[in-house]
C-alpha cells in the first residue's frame, strides 16, 4: 500500500465514516467521503475539505451503472482507490411480523447489496495491482441476533458471509478484506434507526422484543453507549496501515470492538460449542456405515 494511500469511505455524514475520514486525512491520507446527502453536513463536508479531502454524493442503494459512473468519477480524483470502506448503513428494528417486504428489501439494500455493488466495483483495479483493502462494517448484530433484530441481523449476517467468503478468494491475489464488528459506541445511530410502519401487536408489549427494541433506541438516544467513537476509528485506522498496536495484525478478517462486543462474542461461542457437544450423539450418527 502507498505510504499516501486514497480512501473511499461511505456514510460519512455521522459515526464511524465522519471519523474515520478525519483521522486519515489528518495523518496524510488522501480521502474521498461520502454521502447520501452532502447538503446535510455543510459544516462537516467543509472540514473535510479544508484538510484536503474531497466530498462526493453517492447513494448506495442506487443502480450499478450509477454506481459506476459515481466510482469511475471519484477514481479519477486520484486515479485509484487503495482503501474502500462500506460504512454507510441503518438499522430497522421491529418484531419481524410488522416488517413488510418493502422494508426488509430496503434494509438488505442499504447494508448488504449497496457495499455488495461498490466491492464488485472497486475490486478489478485492486487485483490488478495486487494491492487493496476493502473495509466493511458490520456490527456486532453479524455474530449474535437479538430479538427485534431479524431484518437488520440478517443484513449484516448477509455481508459477513459474503465478506468471509471474498477474504478467502482474495488472499491469493493481494487485496484486503477485514469485517469491522463495533459493539455499543456513542455515535448518532439512533437517528439512523427505523420503525416499521405496522405497530407492534399487542401480545408482543412486555416482551423482550418491546424491551431490546426500546433498550437500543433509548440507549442510544441517551448517549449510553461504553464505546469511544474516535479510540474504535483509531484503532480501525492502524489495523488498516498496519502500525502502532495493530501491526502484524493483517492476518485476522474480523476486528471486534467494545468490551461489550467480547462479551457477546464469547456468549455465542459458549453457546455454539454448548450445542456442539449436546448434539455429538445426532451428529455423529449421520455419517455412512
Amino acid at each position: 500500500m502507498p505510504s499516501s494511500p486514497v480512501w473511499l469511505i461511505t456514510g460519512c455524514s455521522s459515526g464511524f465514516g465522519a471519523a474515520l475520514a478525519l483521522i486519515a486525512l489528518r495523518s496524510g491520507c488522501k480521502v474521498i467521503a461520502t454521502s447520501r446527502n452532502p447538503s446535510k453536513t455543510p459544516s462537516l463536508v467543509t472540514e473535510v475539505e479544508s484538510l484536503g479531502g474531497t466530498w462526493h454524493k453517492l447513494d448506495v442503494c442506487s443502480p450499478e451503472p450509477e454506481l459506476a459512473q459515481a466510482i469511475e468519477k471519484a477514481t479519477n480524483v486520484y486515479r485509484r482507490i487503495d482503501v474502500l470502506v462500506n460504512c454507510a448503513a441503518y438499522a430497522l428494528l421491529g418484531a419481524f411480523e410488522t416488517i413488510s417486504d418493502e422494508e426488509a428489501r430496503a434494509q438488505m439494500e442499504t447494508n448488504f447489496f449497496g457495499p455488495m455493488k461498490l466491492t464488485r466495483l472497486v475490486l478489478p483495479a485492486m487485483r490488478a495491482r495486487r494491492s487493496g483493502t476493502i473495509v466493511q462494517v458490520s456490527s456486532t448484530a453479524g455474530i449474535e441476533a437479538k430479538a427485534s433484530r431479524s431484518l437488520y441481523c440478517a443484513s449484516k449476517f448477509a455481508l459477513e458471509g459474503f465478506s468471509e467468503s471474498l477474504y478467502n478468494e482474495m488472499l491469493p491475489l493481494g487485496v484486503r478484506v477485514l469485517l469491522v464488528e463495533p459493539g455499543a459506541f456513542g455515535t448518532n445511530f439512533a437517528d439512523s434507526v427505523n420503525l416499521p410502519a405496522k405497530e407492534l401487536p399487542e401480545e408482543y408489549k412486555g416482551t423482550i422484543t418491546e424491551e431490546t427494541m426500546n433498550a437500543v433506541v433509548q440507549g442510544m438516544k441517551g448517549g449510553n453507549m461504553p464505546g469511544d467513537v474516535q479510540k474504535a476509528c483509531q484503532v480501525i485506522f492502524d489495523v488498516v496501515m498496519k502500525r502502532g498496536q495493530a501491526e502484524g495484525m493483517e492476518e485476522f478478517l474480523r476486528l471486534p470492538l467494545g468490551r461489550d462486543n467480547a462479551a457477546r462474542w464469547r456468549v455465542k461461542i459458549e453457546g455454539l460449542e454448548r450445542t456442539l457437544a449436546g448434539t455429538e450423539k445426532l451428529w455423529s450418527s449421520t455419517d455412512k456405515d
